[in-house]
């Protein structure tokens, strides 16, 4: 009987990871200067029934495309939003997370965000 339970066990595909996200990031790069200590906070959700994606931040919320198959990793995210405004987040298969923010609106500008994204339930 064990070993059946083995063997079923095996068939079973393996846990699928998906949005939601809660990520946060310890480590920001400025373009054109040094690297340092943040902590920054976002969330990834499905905000509405048609399973639209949001990036949530202290900012606001803006909707995002998910660039990469639904369900495997890495994951990633692009948003191009109002006020100029560029973003793209991946999540490694080990949660490991890299987000950089694009400013297009004036003068050119990107910040780099190193951290961790955790599965919200």
């Amino acid at each position: 009987m064990m070993r059946s339970l083995t063997f079923l066990a095996a068939l079973m595909p393996a846990a699928v990871h998906a949005e939601p996200w809660a990520c946060s990031f310890t480590v920001e790069c400025v373009a054109g200067e040094a690297c340092g200590e943040t902590g920054f906070e976002i969330e990834l959700i499905a905000a509405d029934h048609a399973g639209e994606l949001f990036l949530s931040t202290v900012t606001g919320d803006s909707r995002v495309a998910r660039l990469t198959d639904a369900g495997a990793l890495p994951a990633t995210y692009a948003s191009a939003g109002a006020g100029g405004l560029a973003e793209l987040l991946t999540v490694e298969t080990d949660g490991t997370a890299l987000m950089s923010v694009h400013f297009f609106d004036g003068v050119a500008a990107a910040v780099t965000h190193f951290g961790t994204c955790e599965e919200l339930r």
